[in-house]
């Protein structure tokens, strides 16, 4: 998946170098803080988490003041929420525990499409805005799961794993939630920033994005939904 997107993003590059207007590449990084919302009831936020991403971008201007932006980014996305409802823990039938405090670290493919507006050069400062959606697959996805009384399952190596039970009865380890999480991901993306013009066709480049998704994190065979949103900060170089 991730071999075929890059050859798509490259023959997309290829094919707007060549055609008429302005086409630009770069490379940036971002700081994202991400949070839970439009959850369902039994899901509760606990604040905003850190993380990072980086990647690269390709601005694509059919006129002065009027372009596409793509990029192609591997970002982590951080959450951090309680569950309300009791869970049934495998380690004593019966066993249950209230208000379990999970901390999600999901990392996505991401593929922004944005339309892009630009200001006239002030001086050597540019702004712009831009909207669109992002198109993100999931990688990976680790998790840990915090709660006093925790009851423990001793695994037939060490060390000790705590497991609980899904809605059906499968058990699972608080290190490898790849199935839980729904692959696909796709948020509404709004933002802004600056291009500071350095030397020639070189220009550094700040901005800040909001990023709400449509899509539940979660796989569909469960009766708790989540939504990974988040806001991101990023700088990079465009030539």
């Amino acid at each position: 998946m991730k071999n075929v997107t890059i050859l798509v993003f490259g023959m997309l590059i290829t094919q707007l170098s060549f055609a008429q207007g302005e086409f630009r590449f770069g490379l940036k990084g971002s700081s994202n803080f991400g949070w839970v919302g439009g959850t369902s009831k039994n899901i509760v936020n606990d604040g905003t988490t850190v993380a990072f991403g980086y990647g690269i971008m390709g601005d694509y201007y059919f006129k002065p003041n009027y372009g596409i932006s793509a990029e192609i980014m591997l970002s982590n996305i951080k959450s951090k929420f309680t569950v309300t409802e009791p869970l049934v823990f495998n380690s004593v039938p019966g066993d249950t525990v209230n208000d379990l405090r999970y901390e999600y670290n999901i990392q996505y493919l991401d593929i922004p499409l944005t339309m892009k507006f630009r200001t006239k050069e002030i001086g050597d400062m540019t702004y712009f805005g831009q909207f669109g959606v992002s198109m993100g697959f999931a990688l990976n996805a680790k998790t840990s799961i915090v709660s006093t009384g925790l009851p423990k399952f001793i695994s037939d190596q060490e060390p000790t794993e705590y497991r609980v039970n899904d809605a059906e009865g499968d058990a699972f380890t608080v290190n490898n939630f790849d199935d839980k999480v729904f692959l696909f991901r796709l948020p509404l993306i709004i933002g802004g920033g600056i291009e500071y013009k350095m030397a020639g066709s070189t220009s550094l480049q700040g901005g800040v994005r909001i990023a709400n998704t449509f899509t539940d994190m979660f796989v569909k065979d469960k009766t708790a939904i989540a939504k990974n949103n988040y806001v991101a900060l990023s700088i990079g170089v465009l030539f």
